[in-house]
C-alpha cells in the first residue's frame, strides 16, 4: 500500500473532531483556498447523487487536500507525524508487532492429546503455545519449516501442567531473524501438521489513535485506541532498534539475573512485571486499569477497567520499560590475585544510558566480584534496569541491579587468568509520566 493510500485509509477512520483538528493544523501555514476545495468536493458529491453522512464527507475533503498539496508539505504537522510513526505496526492478539505479523485465529486440535493453542509469527519472533503431555522430562524433536525453505527450531521453552510455550530461532542463520508467512509446517517427532495463519490488522488503518499529552521525552510517542473493554496503549520510537518491554512502573525495583554454563546456558531473571495504571475522573475518583486477562502476545498493550464509559478519564502512565535485543560490548577482564582488587573504569555505552565497570576483586580461589556504576550518561529520565552480563569462560554468574549500582559475582576454575565479558540486551525504565485523556 502506498503512503498516500495509507493516509487516506487513516482519514476514513477518524471521527469528526479529530479530523477537524487535523485539517486546521495541516492548513495553518499554507496559502490554499480551503473553502474552494471544500465546495468542489461537495459539488462532486451532489453531482454523483451520493447520500453520505457528514462524518463520511470530511475524509473525502482530506483526500482532496492530500491530492492537491502533496504528502511532503501536508503531512508535516506534529499530530500527523505522530500518527505516521505507527504506520509499520500491526495488531496481533493482545499486542502490537513491527511489520508483517501472522497468528492462529483459533486453537487447532493436532491429535487426541495435543492442541496448538496459538501462534505468533513476526519479523523478530516465532512463538507458539501447545497443549502437549511429555512422557519424559525433555522435548520431542520439534521444527517449523516454511515454503521458502526456512527452518526454525526451539531456542527456549517453558512447561507447566501440559502447557508448552515455545520460542523458536533461525536454525540456519543461528539468529532470531524471521521471514513470517501464512503457511508453515509443524513437525513434532514423526508427525507433520500443516498450519494456516491469518494476517494481523495494521494499527493505523483500523481506527483512531489519540496522542498522549506531550512530555519532555524525545523520540517516544505514546497514544491509545479505545476497545470494547478498555483501551490499547500504543508506543513508537524514533530509534527503530528500541523495543517496548512493558507499560507502567516496574513492580520489582531490584533485578537479579543468573546464568550457568552447564550443558548449554541455563539462565533466569527477575520478571519485568509492572503495577496497574491509575485513571482519574473529573471528581478525582480513582480507577484501576489492568492488562486484559488471558492475554496472548508480549508485551501486552491492551488494558481494561471498570471506569464509566460516559466520563472523561485522565489515565497516567508513569513509565515505560524498553530495551534493545543486541550486543553492546565484548572485552577481556583480568582476574586479580586472591583478595586483590583491580580498578578498571571501563565505560559501556548502551545508547539510552551508560554504565561503567568500575572494578573486580577476587574473593576466593574460585570467585570474584565485579562492581558496575549505572546511569552515568546524561539522560536523567532514563535508568538502566538490567542487562545480560555473561561470560563463556566462567562456570556461573549472578548480577544484582539496584539503583545506580550493579554487583556481579562469578565462579570459575582456579587457574583462570582472563574472562571475556559480554554485555547485551539491556532494559531501561523511561520515566515520562504520560497522560492519556480518554473520552
Amino acid at each position: 500500500m502506498t503512503e498516500e493510500k495509507q493516509i487516506q485509509a487513516l482519514m476514513q477512520n477518524l471521527d469528526n473532531d479529530l479530523l477537524t483538528r487535523e485539517l486546521d493544523d495541516l492548513m495553518s501555514d499554507m496559502d490554499i483556498n480551503l473553502d474552494s476545495i471544500t465546495q468542489k468536493s461537495f459539488t462532486k458529491l451532489k453531482k454523483e447523487r451520493l447520500k453520505m453522512k457528514r462524518k463520511r464527507i470530511y475524509p473525502l475533503v482530506a483526500a482532496s487536500l492530500i491530492a492537491v498539496v502533496g504528502i511532503s508539505s501536508v503531512y508535516a504537522s506534529d499530530i500527523s507525524n505522530f500518527v505516521k510513526s505507527f504506520f509499520n505496526q500491526t495488531e496481533i492478539y493482545s499486542t502490537v508487532a513491527e511489520g508483517s505479523a501472522f497468528y492462529l485465529e483459533s486453537p487447532l486440535q493436532l491429535d487426541e492429546d495435543s492442541k496448538l493453542e496459538n501462534v505468533i509469527f513476526t519479523e523478530d519472533s516465532l512463538e507458539m503455545n501447545l497443549t502437549l503431555p511429555l512422557t519424559e522430562d525433555k522435548l520431542p524433536e520439534i521444527t517449523v519449516t516454511t515454503a521458502n525453505g526456512a527452518l526454525y527450531k526451539p531456542g527456549g521453552y517453558g512447561y507447566d501442567n501440559d502447557c508448552l510455550l515455545l520460542s523458536f530461532w533461525n536454525e540456519a542463520e543461528q539468529n532470531y531473524a524471521f521471514s513470517p508467512t501464512k503457511e508453515l509446517e509443524l513437525m513434532i517427532g514423526e508427525k507433520s501438521y500443516s498450519i494456516h495463519l491469518a494476517e494481523g490488522a495494521p494499527v493505523v488503518a483500523s481506527g483512531e489513535i489519540n496522542p498522549a499529552e506531550q512530555t519532555n521525552i524525545d523520540g517516544v510517542n505514546v497514544g491509545y485506541k479505545k476497545t470494547d473493554k478498555g483501551l490499547q496503549i500504543l508506543t513508537s520510537f524514533s530509534d527503530e532498534d528500541l523495543k517496548l518491554v512493558n507499560i507502567g512502573e516496574p513492580t520489582q525495583k531490584t533485578v537479579t539475573d543468573t546464568f550457568k554454563n552447564e550443558n548449554g546456558i541455563i539462565s533466569s531473571g527477575t520478571s519485568a512485571m509492572t503495577n496497574p495504571l491509575l485513571g482519574y475522573d473529573n471528581e478525582k475518583n480513582v480507577y484501576t486499569y489492568n492488562k486484559v486477562k488471558n492475554a496472548v502476545g508480549r508485551p501486552v498493550t491492551q488494558f481494561e477497567s471498570q471506569a464509566p464509559a460516559d466520563q472523561e478519564i485522565e489515565l497516567k502512565i508513569p513509565s515505560l520499560i524498553v530495551g534493545y535485543e543486541k550486543d553492546f560490548a565484548n572485552f577481556n577482564v583480568a582476574i586479580p590475585e586472591l583478595n586483590k582488587e583491580k580498578r578498571i573504569d571501563r565505560e559501556i555505552d548502551l545508547k539510552l544510558q551508560k554504565i561503567v565497570l568500575q572494578s573486580i576483586k577476587r574473593t576466593s580461589a574460585t570467585t570474584a566480584e565485579l562492581k558496575f556504576g549505572l546511569n552515568t550518561g546524561d539522560a536523567a529520565e532514563v535508568a538502566v534496569r538490567d542487562a545480560i552480563l555473561y561470560s563463556k569462560d566462567v562456570q556461573s554468574g549472578d548480577s544484582v541491579w539496584q539503583g545506580d549500582v550493579c554487583t556481579m559475582h562469578i565462579s570459575f576454575d582456579e587457574n583462570l587468568e582472563n574472562a571475556e565479558l559480554n554485555v547485551s540486551w539491556p532494559h531501561f525504565v523511561v520515566n515520562g509520566d504520560w497522560t492519556l485523556r480518554i473520552k
